[in-house]
């Protein structure tokens, strides 16, 4: 397991699990509208970390609910069952500096999710697979 694999699966992972408790816990409401449509539901998304404009990464989290179960590190493999539109396989691009910057950012991000995140929009690009 190469530098950036550990940076996703010991960094990243539990990066957003304790951002999930922390929005649990200032929403609870939203939280849970949110679990319980996915509750239950296995799916993968995907993401491509790069380094000036290099692939140097990719990435399928293996989510049950809205909980990363594991990682699988080399592999692009994203698969979502939306209930209108079948099939969808979304996968995130991002720079290696834009996560560094992420997962730095951590007490902005439990405190408030939604516009620290906003800011981070215009450096990460969504694709899908066909």
């Amino acid at each position: 397991m190469n530098e950036l694999d550990l940076l996703i699966k010991e960094k990243l992972v539990p990066l957003r699990e304790r951002i999930l408790e922390s929005f649990a816990q200032k929403h609870p409401y939203i939280e849970s509208v949110m679990n319980g449509m996915l509750s239950g539901k296995k799916n993968r998304v995907g993401m491509v970390v790069t380094e000036s404009g290099k692939t140097i990464g990719e990435y399928t989290f293996h989510t049950e609910g809205l909980h990363v179960a594991s990682v699988d590190c080399g592999e692009l493999s994203p698969e979502i069952k939306h209930p209108f539109l079948g099939v969808i396989k979304p996968y995130a691009i991002v720079e290696k500096s834009t996560l560094e910057k992420m997962l730095n950012d951590e007490e902005r991000l439990e405190n408030d999710l939604f516009a620290t995140a906003m800011g981070y929009m215009p450096e990460v690009t969504l694709k899908f697979l066909h």
